[in-house]
């Protein structure tokens, strides 16, 4: 693995996954050259099959997988907005009142938003999906907390999920970037259409400017 994609699994590792070294030695080992070291070789023996140095295929992936080289709160706060998208079916039929503003508490404003609006099916939901996300709210019997964390490991699973259609590897390597992740593989757990974590990842495209005739 070239230095920079080494440099990202580490950072990308969640503390937890770092059991042996505390919190704040960590955050001194992953500043330094010999800290690194440590944890570099800690997790080959841990994850080999993730952090082996032939696999050069992870400078290809950096492109495409920008979350590689996510901070922690950046990857939490794509993997909720994942969960809500996920829950949106369920959520748009929602209309007592309570219960709305029960899932806008839970979800945040943002997040209620997107799942209001977003439209990865593009079209009707299926059934099942909307199903599955009113048996996930009505588990949670309006425990804000008890929802928050449903919806961040739907999301996992909607993250996980896309990872493995790439490569097991990569479910691998995200599922560290969590205190703990859903059993792998995750694909035929995911709700959301094989499409939809793609075009989020994508970049906005570029605005063209048209040129002025010369005069």
């Amino acid at each position: 693995m070239r230095r920079a994609q080494a440099r990202a699994a580490l950072d990308g590792l969640h503390p937890s996954r770092c059991a042996a070294v505390p919190p704040p030695l960590l955050e001194r080992a992953r500043v330094s050259a010999l800290g690194r070291r440590h944890l570099a070789r800690a997790a080959l023996r841990a994850q080999p099959q993730v952090f082996a140095p032939d696999h050069e295929r992870w400078a290809a992936w950096a492109e495409e997988e920008p979350w590689l080289h996510w901070p922690q709160p950046e990857l939490d706060a794509f993997t909720r907005e994942l969960g809500a998208i996920a829950l949106g079916p369920a959520v748009r039929v929602t209309v007592e009142r309570g219960e709305v503003l029960f899932l806008r508490e839970a979800l945040g404003l943002e997040d209620w938003r997107r799942a209001q609006s977003a439209d990865p099916w593009r079209g009707p939901a299926p059934e099942a999906v909307r199903n599955m996300g009113r048996a996930l709210i009505q588990r949670c019997e309006r425990d804000v907390a008890a929802l928050r964390e449903a919806v961040h490991e739907r999301g996992k699973i909607e993250f996980l999920g896309h990872a493995g259609r790439r490569d097991a590897r990569l479910a691998e390597r995200l599922a560290l970037a969590y205190a703990s992740a859903p059993a792998l593989p995750c694909v035929k757990e995911a709700w959301l259409p094989a499409a939809t974590v793609p075009a989020l990842l994508a970049p906005p495209p570029v605005a063209v400017i048209a040129e002025e005739p010369a005069e």
